[in-house]
């Protein structure tokens, strides 16, 4: 068994250790799957944004009664950024 200290000195540090600022982000689509994590020890604030214009999916029947088929997928410019966010220049106009 621990020494009591030893187990609050252990639980402080782990406190200690713990990022300031979290991120987990995960887009699953079909054919696709794109994670963000991140894990930050800093005072800047940062901000994630996921920005998915254009997600597209089409069935086309090969045969009259549609027991053949294709998938087109169709994905456009799909955005995971992570940045940090600044004060304004000025005051807005």
């Amino acid at each position: 068994m621990k020494n009591p200290i030893t187990s609050i000195k252990d639980w402080v540090n782990r406190i200690k250790k713990r990022p300031r600022q979290y991120d987990d982000v995960e887009v699953v689509l079909p054919g696709l799957v794109i994670k963000l994590k991140r894990k930050l020890d800093i005072d800047t604030p940062h901000e994630v944004t996921v920005v998915v214009p254009r997600a597209e999916i089409r069935k086309k029947c090969l045969n009259e009664n549609c027991s053949k088929f294709e998938y087109e997928l169709i994905y456009s410019s799909i955005t995971v950024v992570h940045s940090p966010r600044h004060p304004l220049a000025g005051p807005p106009h």
